[in-house]
């Protein structure tokens, strides 16, 4: 482990090699803190997630661009990482029940660079936190030791580089059951039949085309400046299938069924929802703490890292179509809307 004088000069972008945009290599970044120290206090999990970063993956928008992306692959399931890799967009949720000591093991290649997992909303000790050169930033393999306990809807992202390596698509849900496991929201009710997972994001593709030390080292390359072209669900261009394995963005149901929407701003505008009345939707957790009360609403409005747990009760048949407004965080101009729908029959 580097001393605490080698990490303030490492911080100060006194490093040897330092770079001023984008590229690969270590010397690069000024601000890491890269080591891979044992995990203190480690005991026998219960779940582990085995996660690697892939730098090559890429996602075709409704108008054929390609736009490049980089995530979290899972190696136990034969996703492999590497500078040439690609994998899945949104990364690949973690879910489990509440109490239940977790094992996110990262494994970064050599070429890749630097990365952490911070698993958001979930407060864990320091050392299992990930939160980039504050801790230590991941070059080789560590593992983070944690165990959640308020259920509700989560989800964990690279904490190098922040502004970049979220925007660039390193992030991925992550789902907290109650002790019942899934179709319980919390102990002891409500229940829910169905659910769907709505991670809307905002895409500037000009900041795609960045290597993943950019700005690191004082350079301006652009990162205070947030213009969206493309709005995103679930890593679905405006609606469509899920790409996250889990289930379809556009939730079916029958009158009489509730559904549980998993909502999660994974942009840096505000977000605008806007819910239909027809299907009745109350909010029962924010931010993975579960409201006194639940909360009728027709819509609300975001900011990045939110997340709200609601179901939909709907008693008759429809169409329903629900729209989330990328509002301009200084003008309030709506930059564009994504949408997807609740398709209930009788």
């Amino acid at each position: 482990m580097f001393n605490v004088l080698e990490k303030h000069r490492l911080m100060m972008g006194m490093s040897s090699g330092g770079g001023s945009g984008g590229g690969g290599g270590m010397g690069a970044a000024c601000y890491v803190y890269p080591d891979t120290p044992a995990t203190p206090g480690i005991v026998t999990p219960n779940v582990v997630y085995d996660r690697s970063v892939y730098m090559n993956g890429s996602m075709t928008m409704d108008d054929g661009k390609v736009v490049p992306i980089w995530g979290f692959t899972d190696t136990a399931a034969g996703q492999m990482g590497g500078m040439d890799a690609s994998g899945p967009f949104p990364s690949p949720a973690m879910r489990m029940n509440v109490g239940t000591i977790v094992h996110t093991r990262l494994t970064v290649p050599m070429m890749n660079g630097i990365h952490t997992i911070h698993h958001h909303g979930i407060e864990p000790s320091d050392h299992a936190d990930g939160v980039g050169h504050i801790t230590w930033d991941v070059n080789g393999t560590y593992t983070y030791q944690w165990r959640p306990m308020s259920p509700g809807t989560y989800f964990y992202h690279c904490h190098v580089n922040t502004v970049l390596h979220a925007e660039m698509g390193m992030y991925g849900a992550l789902i907290v059951d109650p002790k019942e496991g899934p179709g319980t929201l919390l102990s002891g009710g409500p229940t829910y039949d169905t659910e769907a997972f709505w991670v809307v994001d905002d895409i500037d593709s000009r900041w795609h085309n960045l290597g993943w030390t950019a700005g690191t080292c004082g350079a301006d390359v652009g990162l205070n400046v947030l213009q969206p072209d493309y709005f995103i669900i679930t890593g679905v261009d405006a609606s469509g299938t899920s790409a996250m394995n889990l289930p379809p963005i556009s939730a079916n149901m029958t009158v009489g069924q509730k559904c549980l929407g998993r909502y999660v701003c994974a942009g840096y505008h505000p977000q605008r929802v806007r819910i239909p009345a027809g299907l009745k939707a109350k909010i029962y957790i924010s931010d993975g703490r579960a409201l006194p009360n639940p909360v009728s609403t027709t819509g609300f409005k975001a900011i990045s890292g939110e997340r709200y747990d609601m179901i939909f009760e709907p008693t008759q048949a429809g169409d329903y179509v629900v729209e989330f407004d990328i509002v301009d965080w200084i003008t309030g101009k709506v930059w564009g809307t994504a949408r997807t729908n609740v398709v209930v029959t009788s």
